[in-house]
């Protein structure tokens, strides 16, 4: 690792950051603490859900969506308000210095081959597991119906795309890049976390979402951005929650 970690009780600065780092060491170390609580609060919630065969309330499943959203936009702040304490913004993780016509199509193509890798994974986790078919989701125990539900399950897709990916792929992958030294490692970490902060949907889901963190750290790390995540995330999520993998 390069640089000097800094004395106890001393901010950190620009010098004494590692090589590529985005914020100080204690961002990082609250960042996971609170990935943690999401997944304890998570799981709590999801204990309190609906038995299986009960039906659920529409109106109930929007408050549902749009508390995610809200969410997921709430990590996005933490990691710019971190990240803009060493005069960084996860804008950088975009790109957009260059940005054509001709990189988006790149993208979407980058995009379709990643949907298309995941997909085929977890069709292979599922006939490898002892019980291939995923349990329910707990916390969205049923596919949007209606325009409204329709249309706020595709914003929140959208919010989980970017936020998601700018958190994860952009911020973690980077900070553990410079923090251990070493790519994989952060590929690794970050897809890890990314699992297990979906634990409320079981073993075999986090399985499942940890692959396909994996998948995003590859490609994020191929194209040198995360625009290609982003649309491959927003899309895979879009059609998951209208039930159509």
């Amino acid at each position: 690792m390069n640089g000097i970690a800094p004395k106890d009780r001393q901010p950190e600065s620009t010098e004494n950051l590692p090589h590529g780092m985005l914020a100080s060491r204690r961002h990082t170390r609250i960042f996971v603490v609170i990935a943690l609580a999401v997944t304890v609060v998570s799981a709590l919630n999801a204990g309190h859900g609906s038995p299986g065969g009960t039906p659920v309330s529409r109106s109930h499943m929007i408050q549902v969506y749009l508390w995610l959203i809200a969410l997921e936009w709430l990590w996005v702040r933490f990691v710019y308000k971190g990240m803009q304490a060493y005069s960084r913004s996860p804008l950088e993780f975009i790109g957009l210095p260059g940005f054509t016509l001709r990189q988006l199509a790149v993208d979407v193509v980058y995009a379709a081959l990643a949907i298309g890798f995941s997909y085929c994974l977890f069709v292979g986790v599922g006939h490898l597991m002892a019980h291939g078919a995923a349990a329910p989701n707990a916390l969205l125990p049923a596919v949007p119906s209606g325009v409204a539900e329709i249309t706020v399950w595709i914003v929140l897709s959208l919010s989980a795309g970017i936020c998601e990916e700018v958190v994860f792929r952009g911020y973690l992958q980077q900070q553990l890049a410079a923090l251990t030294g070493s790519t994989p490692v952060a590929i690794l970490g970050q897809a890890i976390v990314f699992g297990i902060v979906h634990g409320y949907e079981g073993m075999g889901a986090v399985i499942r979402i940890v692959l396909f963190g994996l998948a995003m750290g590859l490609l994020a790390k191929r194209r040198g951005n995360i625009r290609a995540c982003v649309l491959a995330h927003a899309a895979w999520d879009i059609l998951a929650g209208l039930g159509l993998p």
